[in-house]
């Protein structure tokens, strides 16, 4: 064989891979894995609002039981309820709640995202482009959302 025959042979090659539809399954395994990562990773965001709300309910709590205290022995105390420690407190958690579900919310369009890249790759060419964008569209929508939630919480408890 001439160059140029073993070249165009290679380039044929090469272009059938292109056009060639992905294994089914390989892209059902995809989907699977993404599917499992991302329940990890929204029950990991979920443990961890569920640790930040124990958390706030401890501090809060333990504010109101100090504000409590120094009312029975300093009888010049403002009430628990009044107490600046105990609204700092509850402000403060609430903040770090917020910060919590942002995260949980994130987790979700990530997880959204990733099971939607996956199934992206059952197709080929202009068609996985564009799937792929709806799911980065759809994902980035999602976060801004989450954002704006958070945001407003957060503008909520100054």
């Amino acid at each position: 064989m001439n160059k140029n025959a073993i070249a165009f042979a290679c380039a044929v090659m090469l272009l059938q891979g292109c056009t060639q539809q992905p294994d089914p399954a390989k892209v059902q395994a995809d989907v699977t894995k993404a599917e499992a990562d991302g329940q990890k990773k929204v029950v990991d965001a979920q443990a961890k609002l569920d640790k930040v709300v124990a958390d706030k309910n401890k501090d809060v709590v333990g504010a109101q039981a100090d504000a409590q205290k120094d009312a029975a022995n300093n009888p010049n105390a403002s009430a628990p309820a009044a107490n600046t420690d105990v609204n700092k407190a509850q402000m403060d958690a609430d903040k770090k709640i917020a910060d919590a579900k942002y995260d949980v919310d994130k987790a979700k369009a990530e997880a959204q995202k990733e099971v939607a890249d996956a199934r992206c790759e059952a197709q080929v060419g202009d068609a996985n482009k564009t799937c792929k964008d709806a799911a980065k569209a759809s994902y980035d929508s999602a976060v801004a959302a989450a954002k704006a939630k958070n945001d407003a919480e957060h503008a909520a408890h100054k």
